[in-house]
């Protein structure tokens, strides 16, 4: 009786650890599979993390050998020569003022003139005596110099750039400008805006629009005249434009 009781205790133990076993193997099987898994996944985001930096280092430093390649493009074409220009004006400029001063003989702007000897005590008297110059002479002269300087004077011109209108506006227009550098950025504009909006755009951009102009692509056509509307040159959408140089 008791050798049946440990037969059956021993075949209801092995019974349980068979069932345990089996409804425990499928479930290590899929931990092990899932941490697999997880592994793969982990080394494949790293390698695929490497490949982009190792790109990303790669396009930029591409980007900044043409950058500087451009930039010392623009400054052995445009910057070098500007710059010599300005120092042999001034080399020129220097040379006339240290020129022979003008000795010539002055004769009477006008006024009285004494040629009686007599009357001159000394050099000085001579020379005051010979020169007088009436006072309605120099307030007519002071006058017409302030009226010059007054019509000469210019009002500085402020920059001020209108509101960017939104894309979904049914008269805006997307303006792509490509610099003499190579480079390009963009604007939208309404085309009631005038031709001066864009010059004081590129101004701010570091290209004055008293030394730079811009231009249509095809057919070629310079915007001279800063009070012409957008609407009235017929762009359209979107247009590209070219800011170059102007001619010296």
């Amino acid at each position: 009786m008791l050798t049946l009781q440990l037969i059956l205790q021993g075949v209801f133990l092995f019974t349980l650890s068979t069932l345990l076993l089996g409804w425990l193997l499928p479930k290590i099987y899929t931990l092990l599979l899932c941490a697999i898994h997880s592994l793969a996944k982990a080394k494949h985001e790293k390698d695929d993390l490497e490949l982009y930096e190792s790109k990303k280092k790669e396009h930029r430093e591409k980007s900044q050998t043409q950058y500087d390649s451009l930039a010392s493009e623009y400054n052995q074409r445009i910057l070098i020569p500007r710059q010599e220009e300005k120092r042999r004006k001034k080399e020129e400029d220097f040379i006339k003022f240290l020129g022979p001063a003008w000795k010539g003989k002055g004769s009477p702007l006008g006024g009285q003139v004494f040629d009686d000897e007599n009357h001159c005590d000394s050099a000085g008297q001579e020379a005051a005596r010979r020169r007088i110059v009436r006072e309605d002479i120099n307030l007519d002269v002071l006058a017409a110099a302030a009226s010059n300087a007054a019509k000469k004077k210019k009002i500085k011109h402020v920059i001020t750039l209108p509101d960017e209108p939104s894309a979904d506006e049914p008269d805006a227009i997307s303006v792509l400008f490509r610099t003499p550098l190579g480079t390009t950025f963009q604007r939208r504009f309404l085309n009631s805006d005038k031709v001066q909006c864009l010059c004081d755009l590129i101004t701010t951009k570091g290209f004055s629009y008293k030394s730079y102009i811009i231009s249509t692509s095809y057919p070629r056509v310079l915007l001279s005249d800063p009070n012409v509307t957008l609407l009235e040159l017929k762009f359209g959408k979107r247009i590209l434009l070219n800011i170059e140089e102007k001619d010296a």
